[in-house]
């Protein structure tokens, strides 16, 4: 049903060619029905790639860190031998009061990640696709 839809688009959009330069009608059919079968296959071939993508848009998230401390030693915690040298730290910034330094992404820990994300966005993952 799909292919008569788009044989009947395809038809409706290509430009009226005079009668005998058109060639005969089966030849036309023929060749949009190539052209029908190649769009089909590059739908397929993306169906992958679209289904991955869409996989890590429901499956990643951000978490805030932000940096305490300076790099000239001048605020930090201390390091080291002895705790004689200061670098700054990074923590996670869950208070809300500030906007985060940094946006890291992430990802769920458990193996594999898609059971757990697809269960939340309502999906389910099968090998047959």
């Amino acid at each position: 049903m799909r292919r008569l839809i788009l044989l009947a688009l395809l038809l409706a959009l290509l430009p009226a060619a005079p009668a005998a330069a058109a060639g005969s009608l089966s030849d036309r059919v023929e060749e949009l029905q190539q052209e029908i079968d190649s769009l089909t296959e590059e739908v397929e071939d993306l169906r992958e790639p679209v289904f991955e993508f869409d996989l890590f848009d429901q499956c990643m998230f951000t978490i805030g860190v932000s940096q305490h401390g300076t790099r000239d030693g001048a605020r930090g915690f201390y390091y080291g031998r002895g705790g004689l040298r200061r670098w700054p730290a990074l923590s996670l910034d869950m208070s809300g009061t500030d906007r985060p330094d940094f946006q890291f992404l992430a990802f769920p820990a458990e193996e594999p990640p898609s059971i757990e994300c697809n269960e939340d966005a309502g999906e389910e993952i099968t090998d047959e696709g």
